[in-house]
Parts: structure tokens; C-alpha cells; sequence
């Protein structure tokens, strides 16, 4: 008996893995596979069953995916490893269970039929309450980014497979993957062979359809004065720290870097988040001496800085200055990170020590900031993971978009790549072009429309200079963000109703 259940255990196991090298890594490839072993394992499963299958299926995944927390948390705090240890097991189940529901869901509504409209409506279905789930999921955690499972990430490094994005946000991609996923296991298990062609089908189908859209955007695309950016990536570890005995030493390197920039001239200079872990003032050392060597190249500063708001509390902010040393626009991050830059409840994780401060989310998500170039729409690490946080900026007029970031608590593990892929996403979302700059991550720029025109990433410190083209593009995600969800809730709700009316209740 139990070695039955270890084999009737293995391939949602193996789909677990599948989807962590597809979803979270971006293989686009083990994107079109990845639940195929979950649903054929779970295909003629009733909703009790496809619960416990679907945590096994969420705990596979969660193991390959939160493993990070355990040593990284000691990292992050300087203290126990117990806070990893607590952290990893709490996401493990919870994500755990959320998958088992979702599994139960597909188990309930699902109707038995051998037509050929039967399995891809029951297709079309199964896709739907993915796309519902992740939206759901992505409300519950927002500020755990760890969360962001989407399975149209799984595409999104296919210039044509992204373009839909521009309509449906990333759940349109999630769609069609779970679409063509649920048609192939329902061929192998009921050994239609004769329909093989469909997954095929549907997929060069909408790789076509995403060309047209790219083909079109081109068109009508009408892009303002274009300008350009230096990225400075200083790739100063997080956990090191600035005392008196390292302090001038990172100071020194953060000026060389950026009189490195003034070789190669740019319009602007882009620093990452929290450059320096101090507060902004208009008379810091550190800041005229930046402005010194900028002033006669004429070059606008964006760089990542905390605000004081009051005792032991600060903003997370990015200040662009202009070549004078004037402050000509400020944001503060308002999506924070659950537990590390703000309390849920009581509870925060310790920042190194316990001396640490707490970070107040910015009352404004969706102000541009102006520059002397465009209006900018600023996002703050994890709320690359956020549209409303890029959709926001762009329906109050962003021109452009820029991503500062710090990934180094996270650089050896695949949240770098997934902070990409997400980045790239908001682009195509909003159709702005994104410059991104990820201390120990990925860098670089992706254009309004998604094409990666530079993609970085060095364990030394670099410039890079990129092109970035303002524009007024107007999107359909912009100004109807829920509108592929909507779509997909009354599908479900038809098929809510069409299972009980069987039922005769």
C-alpha cells in the first residue's frame, strides 16, 4: 500500500519541480508541460481526492522554492536560523493548502464528457480558476512577492507569447499555458490520439496572434524624444556594513562608479535602492560630491535614499535631482514587504539587529515623478511584482518607467530571474519602456515592446548606458486591469451553475 501511494505520489512530485524550473525560472519551454503530470494524475479525481493531490503538488513546490529561507533569513536577521526555519514551514503549508483547494475546485466543477467540446470547455474552465487563484493569492500575500506564482511567467521571455500582456495583464498568459497543459493530459489519458494536433494548434495560434499584436503596436507606436540613462550598479553586498572601518572604502567606490558614468555622458544617472543607508539631506557630504562631478556634464540624478518621517521610522524614497542639486520630484514606496519593512500586526522579522527601523509606505502609488525628460513612473523593488503599481504611474501620465531595486538578500537564488521577468511584464502591461537597476540582480532595459535590449548582471560594480523613448501609449490593461479576470469569473459562474442544475438542486 505505501508504495502505491509513493508512485501515485511521483508525478505531482515531478510537476511540482517541472513548475518551479517553468513558472519561477522562466523556462519557456517547461512552461507548456509543467501541470501536465498534476493533471493526469488528478483527472478522474473527485474534489477530495484532487485536494490531497494538490497539496502534494503545493508542497513539492514550495520545498524547491522557499529552501532559501532557511538560510537566508539568518542573513538577513544576524540571529537564529529558527526565524528561516519558521518562515519556510508556514509558506510551505500555506501554499500547500492554497494548491490543494484550487485542486478541489477543478475536481468539483469538472463534468465527465468524451466529446471534443467537453474537455475544452472543461480546459477552458480549469484555466480560468488558475488565473482567479493567482489573482486571489496575489491579494492575500501582497507584500510577499515570495507568493507570485503566476504560470504565464513561464512564457513571458517569448517576445511573442508576452504581447497579449497588453490586454489581459499576465493572466492571459497563465491562460493559454493551463489551456494547452489541461488539452495534452486529457489526450494521453483518454488516448485521443487523433486530436494530438490541438495543443499544437493552440499554441502557434496564439504565438501568431502575439505577433500580429507586436506587428501592430510598432505600427501606431508614436515615441516622444528619446533621452538617455546610465545605469550605476554599485553590487555592494546587503549584510555588509558601513562602520567606521568599510564606510569611506564604499563611499569611494560609489564616487569611482559614478565618475565612471561622466566617461560615457548620459542625460541621466540611475542608482539603485537605498544607495546608502542613511537619510536624505540636501547638505550631505556624499550627495554634493555626486553633484560636484555631475553639475558641469549636466546630468539628472535618480537615486534610492530613505526619508525621515519620525523617530525610527523612514520612507523608502527615490529622489531625482537636478543638475543644479535641486530636488525636482520624490517617491516613496508604498507597497512594502510584509514582516521586513513593515509589521503584519506585531510581527516583523529583525533587521540585523534590533536596532533596526521601521519603513512607513508612501501615501501616493500613482504619482509620476517629473524630470527634465518626461514624467517617470518610479517602482521600488517588489512592486515590479505589483500592476497596479506600474499601471497606476502610467494612467497618471508616466512616460517612461524605472525600476530601482536591491536583490542581494536574494542573489543566489531564482527570485533575480523572476524580478526580470515581472519587470518585463509591467512593460508590456503598460507599454512603457522600464530601466531597471537591481544592486546584485538583474539590470538593464526592456522597451515598451518587450523586447530586452540589455540584460546585466556582474558580481563587480558597472555602467551601462541605455536608451529609454518616452511615450503616451494608452493600454487596454491600463484602464480595464480586471477585465480578462472578470471574464473568467462568469465563466466559472456558468459553470458553477451548469454543475448544480445537473445535480437538479
Amino acid at each position: 500500500m505505501k508504495q502505491l501511494k509513493t508512485k501515485a505520489s511521483f508525478p505531482l512530485i515531478l510537476s511540482g519541480i517541472l513548475t518551479f524550473v517553468g513558472v519561477l525560472k522562466g523556462v519557456f519551454v517547461f512552461g507548456w508541460v509543467c501541470f501536465l503530470p498534476l493533471f493526469i494524475a488528478t483527472f478522474q479525481q473527485s474534489a477530495r481526492q484532487a485536494f490531497r493531490s494538490g497539496s502534494i503538488f503545493g508542497l513539492s513546490l514550495a520545498v524547491v522554492s522557499f529552501y532559501w529561507m532557511i538560510p537566508g533569513a539568518e542573513r538577513f536577521t544576524g540571529n537564529s536560523v529558527l526565524y528561516g526555519i519558521a518562515a519556510f514551514l508556514i509558506s510551505t503549508v500555506f501554499l500547500a493548502l492554497w494548491s490543494g483547494l484550487v485542486l478541489s475546485l477543478i475536481g468539483f466543477l469538472r463534468h465527465q464528457n468524451d466529446s471534443v467540446i467537453s474537455f475544452l470547455s472543461n480546459a477552458a474552465m480549469v484555466a480560468a480558476i488558475f488565473c482567479v487563484a493567482e489573482f486571489l493569492l496575489s491579494l492575500i500575500s501582497q507584500g510577499m512577492p515570495w507568493f507570485d506564482f503566476h504560470a504565464g511567467n513561464a512564457i513571458a521571455d517569448n517576445l511573442w507569447a508576452i504581447q497579449p500582456a497588453a490586454f489581459s495583464g499576465v493572466y492571459g498568459l497563465t491562460f493559454i499555458v493551463v489551456f494547452v497543459n489541461y488539452i495534452s493530459a486529457v489526450i494521453i489519458v483518454k488516448k485521443r490520439w487523433k486530436y494530438a494536433y490541438l495543443p499544437f494548434v493552440f499554441l502557434l495560434g496564439y504565438l501568431f496572434g502575439g505577433y500580429l499584436l507586436l506587428e501592430w503596436f510598432n505600427a501606431q507606436l508614436k515615441p516622444g524624444k528619446s533621452f538617455t540613462t546610465n545605469i550605476l550598479c554599485e553590487n555592494i553586498l546587503p549584510d555588509i556594513k558601513w562602520n567606521d572601518e568599510n564606510g569611506n572604502q564604499l563611499v569611494e567606490q560609489l564616487l569611482d562608479l559614478n565618475k565612471k558614468s561622466l566617461l560615457d555622458k548620459a542625460d541621466m544617472n540611475l542608482w539603485s535602492e537605498s544607495t546608502v543607508p542613511w537619510t536624505y539631506r540636501a547638505d550631505d557630504d556624499f550627495v554634493k560630491e555626486i553633484l560636484r562631478s555631475t553639475k558641469p556634464a549636466g546630468v539628472t540624478t535618480v537615486m534610492g535614499i530613505n526619508s525621515d518621517h519620525a523617530e525610527n521610522e523612514v520612507y523608502n524614497s527615490v529622489y531625482c535631482i537636478s543638475p543644479e542639486g535641486t530636488v525636482i520630484g520624490r517617491y516613496d514606496k508604498h507597497y512594502l514587504l510584509s514582516f521586513i519593512e513593515q509589521p503584519v500586526g506585531a510581527a516583523i522579522i529583525p533587521f540585523l539587529s534590533s536596532v533596526g527601523f521601521i519603513i512607513k509606505p508612501g501615501e501616493k502609488y500613482d504619482v509620476p515623478v517629473q524630470t527634465p525628460f518626461g514624467k517617470a513612473g518610479i517602482i521600488v523593488c517588489n512592486e515590479a511584482t505589483v500592476p497596479a503599481a506600474a499601471s497606476g504611474m502610467a494612467n497618471e501620465g508616466a512616460q517612461f518607467l524605472f525600476n530601482l531595486s536591491n536583490d542581494g538578500w536574494f542573489n543566489d537564488t531564482y527570485i533575480t530571474d523572476l524580478h526580470f521577468i515581472n519587470a518585463r511584464i509591467r512593460a508590456v502591461e503598460t507599454r512603457k519602456d522600464i530601466c531597471i537597476n537591481s544592486n546584485n540582480g538583474f539590470s538593464g532595459l526592456v522597451k515598451a515592446t518587450g523586447v530586452v535590449a540589455v540584460k546585466e548582471r556582474n558580481t563587480e560594480s558597472f555602467v551601462k548606458k541605455v536608451g529609454v523613448e518616452p511615450n503616451n501609449e494608452k493600454t487596454f490593461f491600463m484602464s480595464q486591469p480586471h477585465g480578462f479576470l472578470y471574464a473568467c469569473g462568469l465563466l466559472l459562474v456558468m459553470f458553477t451553475v451548469l454543475k448544480f442544475r445537473r445535480k437538479g438542486v
